[in-house]
């Protein structure tokens, strides 16, 4: 199973249930089918319970070897209690690390580098709904094939769907040190505010050291992002 498989249809999957949950307008399958067409895949299969607001959806997504599929169940879960929120701005949108400064600029896209401070606090940028937390998926990257020092096995990530002046984003932190955000109660599904601790700075993934690899993207991937995080964000 691919990373982007995986992640397409967990996103795929959260989008139905909100849908069916009446969080979100639209139809649950073709709300859906929208997520996944926007990775470059397909709906195989979508199954939705009116009564409990889950969806279950199967995805298939073009891959090297003639394509990956992916199956993901989806509800929505009540929001837990928090750790102390980071400062938001006029706009809605709060600055994701703990620290507001940037570690490495543009890379891997428009992915940038947040720095943290020795609590590494994460937060939510915007207002919206978990779609995965925990490992990626991912293989071992290319800066980790050439320095091997820098590999700390799979990298963790939380990525979340936000809807923003009618517009889908997604946004991921990556090498997130590995359980921090369950000890936050933060799932795939659950609701969170803008400036909402989500998870902890780590060395999961391939680093040389904490920070956040922070993304917004308009699919729902946390690799090769394609939106400017700076206009939404603003400068440090």
């Amino acid at each position: 199973m691919s990373a982007p498989a995986l992640l397409a249809c967990a996103a795929a999957a959260l989008a139905a249930a909100d849908a069916a949950s009446g969080w979100i307008d639209g139809e649950p399958c073709a709300l859906a089918q929208r997520v996944v067409v926007e990775a470059r895949g397909e709906i195989s299969e979508c199954e939705v319970s009116s009564a409990t607001a889950e969806a279950r959806v199967e995805v298939r997504v073009p891959a090297p070897l003639g394509g990956a599929l992916a199956v993901a169940r989806a509800g929505l879960l009540p929001r837990a209690a928090s750790a102390p929120d980071g400062a938001v701005g006029a706009n809605g949108w709060a600055w994701p690390s703990d620290l507001r400064a940037i570690s490495q600029g543009f890379h891997d896209g428009l992915s940038i580098d947040l720095a943290v401070t020795g609590e590494g606090a994460l937060y939510a940028p915007y207002e919206g709904v978990v779609v995965r937390a925990g490992p990626d998926g991912g293989d071992v990257p290319e800066a980790c094939l050439a320095r091997p020092e820098w590999w700390r096995g799979a990298n963790h990530t939380v990525l979340m769907r936000h809807e923003v002046g009618g517009r889908t984003i997604y946004s991921s932190h990556n090498h997130v040190s590995p359980g921090s955000p369950q000890r936050f109660g933060v799932a795939p599904g659950e609701r969170v505010r803008a400036g909402q601790r989500v998870a902890s700075a780590g060395m999961s993934g391939c680093t040389s050291g904490p920070h956040t690899h922070f993304t917004l993207s308009s699919s729902p991937s946390n690799a090769y992002p394609d939106i400017d995080p700076f206009a939404y964000l603003g400068r440090p």
